[in-house]
């Protein structure tokens, strides 16, 4: 019965110096916040909860809520509604959520002292901060281990000498840049800290501006010549050519001409039966530079195409071989780009 007593004084004690400790400057007014985490100092925000405990995860998590949103607003790369690369845009702003939640555990986050409840709303409020200063010396290391990354693949690409591996290195220069973890990484580092971010990075940013110059001019430099010796009505040549041209690639007329060939092997895998003619098709089509050896193999294949006149299952089946070229050639183009 005493401890009873007891447990039930000292929740009394709890509940009253929670109900009369005096509102701390900060929760004087809604702009009261700033006057004592100034912007300049600290990134700040207020939370509350039934607990303190939940009061602090609800400020944490507005801090995430305020660096996501203006990465996302600040993403190049980043849409709602569309699909890059195979990945969503709602997946994105999930990896960068994750990202943000990750970061700003690892640069200090905390928690004012002076939290209180509030008697009139019946609940805890709080502030969580980051101090400026002392997140960017946490952050910057992590940074620059990107960041040195990324000037690899860009030195790489400019000393290039081969005008086709040039362009492929300029591509996943590009790819590289606009990866969620690297270009949300890059506005988090410009949310946190501008000056800072500016002054040790400003290098960084001028060579990701330039990228697509450098890519578009790369292109324009690496025409490249299509060698298909087995074709029928043109079908595969005519493929070849819409899908570089899409990936903006010149198309040659002649190998002198050209900075890299596209040598295209065909096979019909034509098949006579009882019912009629049946093609297998399938093709290997292998770049390869001026100046260097293959930088990339690409196969496509399709099922069987058939009819009782040649010519019509021959055209069905090189039809569908060029279908096949359209429909995958950039994305297996563009892995290939990554691995440069």
């Amino acid at each position: 019965m005493k401890r009873h007593l007891l447990l039930v004084f000292s929740l009394a004690i709890i509940l009253s110096c929670a109900t009369t400790a005096p509102i701390p400057d900060w929760a004087q007014s809604p702009a009261a916040i700033t006057q004592v985490y100034p912007a300049e100092t600290y990134i700040a925000q207020r939370g509350r909860g039934q607990t303190r405990d939940a009061a602090e995860a609800a400020a944490a998590a507005e801090i995430a809520r305020y660096f996501t949103s203006q990465i996302n607003a600040n993403s190049s790369f980043r849409t709602t509604t569309s699909t890059q690369n195979g990945v969503t845009g709602e997946s994105l702003e999930t990896e960068t959520s994750t990202f943000v939640t990750s970061e700003i555990n690892l640069a200090g986050l905390r928690y004012a002292q002076d939290a209180f409840y509030n008697k009139a709303s019946k609940q805890w409020e709080t502030v969580a901060y980051l101090d400026r200063a002392e997140a960017w010396a946490l952050y910057e290391p992590r940074f620059k281990r990107q960041a040195d990354s990324f000037r690899a693949l860009y030195d790489a690409a400019d000393a290039e000498s081969d005008q086709f591996r040039k362009a492929l290195r300029w591509r996943a220069v590009e790819q590289y840049s606009q990866r969620p973890e690297f270009e949300s990484a890059n506005t988090f580092g410009q949310i946190l800290s501008p000056a800072r971010m500016n002054a040790a990075f400003a290098g960084v940013r001028d060579e990701i501006a330039s990228i697509p110059k450098e890519l578009d001019t790369a292109r324009r430099n690496a025409a490249v010549y299509i060698d298909c010796p087995v074709d029928f009505e043109s079908a595969i040549v005519n493929a070849f050519s819409r899908t570089l041209s899409t990936e903006g690639f010149p198309v040659a007329k002649t190998r002198s001409e050209a900075a890299a060939v596209c040598a295209v092997t065909v096979d019909e895998g034509m098949q006579k039966r009882e019912l009629g003619i049946f093609y297998f098709p399938s093709l290997q089509a292998v770049f390869s530079g001026t100046s260097s050896g293959t930088l990339f193999t690409y196969n496509a294949s399709t099922e069987q195409a058939g009819a009782v006149r040649e010519d019509v299952a021959k055209r069905r089946a090189y039809t569908a071989l060029a279908e096949a070229v359209q429909k995958t050639f950039s994305t297996e183009f563009n892995k290939n780009s990554e691995k440069q």
